[in-house]
């Protein structure tokens, strides 16, 4: 009897891996150390500002240490998961340590999406906590954070509700009989999408919350067009969500390629972590160039910023400014202070002069 023999296409159903370990690998690593950079620069630019970190910056610094778990565990089972996914197309011939090499890969795999959605989820949080400290006395703004930060809660726990548990946890014999099956295939990718339809959901409502508190604020184009662009930058992981799910998930009868969609859940979450430092980098430019500009006179914070109730908003006034730009050096109030300055100048001039004619006139004895 003839041994079995390796097949030179992969099976029905069954992708081929579309990203080579060496790439897979050092993809996550970038990855992190970009988000690892850009959380320091943010550190150093809450240190800066406020002399402490905040709430919203202890759940970014939590999302980077999600990620690094999953670049860790990624770099001991990965050349399980290449393994297995070449044995399952019928690529290779398994050995007889293909059973215990299988458990290897798929139970490592339930920590990755766990960690995955967790990432994902606090960045969320964090976004939340920054817009409700910028709403403190915004009137109205509790009515519609509390129902997002419940719902963005709850999806959380329906992502983590929908892994198929059973399919990453139990024996081989359970998962070669039980997981490759149509109905299973099916599940598997119609949880995708909608985990995905969650991400986004949620993602439109958080950016919500800061554009309803610029409907009540006027100012000068550039400075709500500077706020606006920052509070849309959230829109950078939606269309990463959205492109993940639609490279990974194009058919409810197929087993996705697993290098394809690990690689694109770990880019997914380093970005939500950068997006989430790019608003804090314009407030460190921001008090960088202000130290080589000379310095206004005491006036108020936003000389061109108008708002309906000033007193309820004094709060939202303070850090729209210190997220739009750098103060302006040209305003009236400043002309007026250096024309003072000028005329100070003048007269302490005329009486030096005076006084020294004084000097040189004859003493009389």
């Amino acid at each position: 009897m003839s041994a079995p023999q390796a097949n030179s296409q992969p099976h029905p159903g069954v992708h081929v891996m579309k990203v080579q370990q060496p790439v897979f690998l050092g993809l996550i690593w970038t990855g992190l150390a970009v988000a690892i950079v850009c959380c320091t620069l943010r550190i150093l630019a809450r240190i800066r500002a406020f002399k402490k970190l905040l709430v919203d910056d202890y759940f970014v610094l939590l999302a980077l240490s999600f990620v690094f778990a999953n670049a860790i565990i990624w770099q001991v089972s990965a050349r399980h998961m290449y393994y297995v996914m070449t044995v399952s197309a019928g690529l290779e011939i398994p050995d007889k340590n293909f059973p215990q090499v299988a458990g290897s890969y798929f139970k490592p795999t339930l920590a990755v999406i766990i960690l995955f959605y967790s990432a994902l989820w606090s960045i969320k949080i964090s976004f939340l906590l920054f817009f409700r400290r910028l709403g403190t006395n915004v009137r109205g703004q509790k009515v519609i954070w509390w129902p997002v930060f419940v719902f963005t809660v709850a999806t959380y726990f329906a992502c983590i509700g929908t892994i198929q548990y059973r399919c990453l946890v139990k024996p081989f014999e359970y998962l070669a009989t039980n997981c490759k099956t149509p109905a299973a295939t099916s599940f598997q990718q119609i949880t995708l999408k909608l985990n995905c339809a969650w991400d986004v959901i949620t993602d439109c409502l958080i950016m919500f919350i800061p554009f309803s508190m610029l409907k009540g604020v006027q100012m000068r184009w550039h400075r709500k067009a500077a706020l606006g662009g920052i509070f849309s930058l959230v829109v950078i992981t939606m269309i990463f969500a959205i492109v993940r799910t639609a490279l990974v998930g194009s058919s409810n009868t197929t087993q996705p390629d697993s290098s394809w969609l690990y690689v694109w859940s770990a880019i997914e979450a380093s970005v939500a972590i950068i997006v989430a430092c790019l608003a804090t980098f314009r407030n460190l430019f921001s008090r960088e160039s202000s130290r080589h500009k000379v310095v206004k006179p005491e006036a108020p914070a936003s000389s061109n910023l108008f708002l309906r109730g000033n007193g309820r908003r004094k709060k939202i006034r303070d850090i729209l400014d210190s997220l739009a730009s750098v103060p302006e050096h040209t305003d009236s109030g400043y002309q007026e202070q250096s024309d003072k300055m000028s005329d100070t100048r003048s007269i302490i001039d005329r009486q030096d002069c005076n006084a020294h004619h004084l000097d040189e006139m004859p003493k009389t004895v």
